[in-house]
């Protein structure tokens, strides 16, 4: 609350123009649109939070390799509350941008409301096929969903892919063989994530659909009878994404712990023949272990990409095969 008053505070909120209430016509266009240059705000401090993110390892591997070679307890300290410092640093920085994350989706959720609410109000219930259901299904649950996304649309892959790519140029530079090991890890997700993926997208898509339809007839008593059979074809397709879903976090857990096997077998090879050091050896081990949760960020942000996408373009969809004209109202911005 006090540091969206604070970002308040100091700058103009994101005012789209509302362009006779058209919302653009692809999702990244509207996260441009309703979040302003705040989205560069929230893009350059991304970049710091992925710098302090990454620092640690190295801080990590001195401290160790400082006690192996039995250094003095003052370089240890002094090592310690280097990392302390860096920790606390970068949780500040986190909160900060989760925050700003969470205020520019709230703007979002709220410039989208307003455009579908404009939308109903200018026209007659004979005249649209976005009054009841489908429109309440529009403004108080797609919303939301897409709204959530727009806050950490550009800078979640900014913070995430940044990490990733900062830790495997540092691994490269300590033992290249280990890097390429490690990388192994991730190399199988790039064939059964999109696939899986596109499965999932398939049943949004048609999930968001009846439900629309569901919310219409929920309104006719003379449809009860559909409507109870749209609601077992709801909980098929959400089985059905949940089988999905699970098995791809099985898959992506099992070359996690493949991988994490594959690098310690290297490295201690490596260690025995006199290739590397084992403070080497502990800094891949933690460094693959912290690449786990960025990544599934990662693939989390592919898969919410593509289901706000194709939320997003059901509702412009909506919007854009409804007669009327409409009148030109300013949206409200926070």
């Amino acid at each position: 609350m006090i540091f969206s008053q604070f970002i308040a505070s100091i700058a103009e909120p994101p005012r789209p123009h509302a362009q006779g209430l058209t919302l653009p016509s692809s999702f990244l266009r509207f996260v441009l649109w309703s979040g302003g240059w705040h989205q560069a705000a929230v893009c350059a401090l991304s970049v710091a939070v992925f710098l302090l993110n990454a620092a640690p390892i190295e801080t990590q591997r001195r401290i160790i390799d400082t006690a192996v070679h039995a250094g003095s307890l003052s370089a240890i300290l002094t090592l310690v509350a280097l990392q302390f410092a860096i920790i606390l640093t970068f949780g500040l920085a986190k909160l900060a941008m989760n925050v700003y994350r969470a205020w520019l989706g709230e703007c979002a959720t709220r410039d989208l409301r307003l455009v579908v609410t404009h939308r109903l109000e200018g026209m007659g219930a004979e005249d649209s096929a976005l009054t009841n259901g489908t429109g309440l299904a529009m403004i108080l649950g797609e919303a939301d969903d897409i709204g959530v996304f727009v806050g950490s649309s550009l800078s979640l892959p900014i913070v995430e892919i940044g990490f990733l790519a900062s830790v495997f140029v540092y691994l490269a530079v300590l033992d290249l063989k280990m890097m390429f090991a490690s990388l192994l890890i991730l190399t199988p997700q790039f064939v059964f994530v999109p696939l899986m993926q596109r499965a999932i997208n398939r049943r949004v898509a048609q999930r968001t659909r009846i439900l629309r339809r569901f919310g219409d007839e929920i309104l006719s008593p003379s449809k009860v009878e559909s409507s109870a059979r749209r609601l077992d074809e709801v909980f098929t397709l959400n089985l059905g994404m949940f089988e999905i879903k699970f098995s791809l976090n099985f898959l992506m857990n099992l070359t996690y712990s493949l991988g994490n096997l594959l690098v310690l077998g290297i490295g201690c090879v490596l260690v025995v023949q006199g290739q590397t050091e084992i403070a080497t050896v502990v800094t891949f081990l933690s460094a693959t272990g912290r690449i786990v949760d960025p990544w599934n960020d990662v693939v989390d942000w592919a898969r919410g990409l593509a289901m706000t996408t194709v939320k997003y373009g059901l509702i412009t969809r909506a919007l854009e095969s409804s007669p009327g004209d409409i009148p030109s109202v300013a949206v409200a911005a926070c």
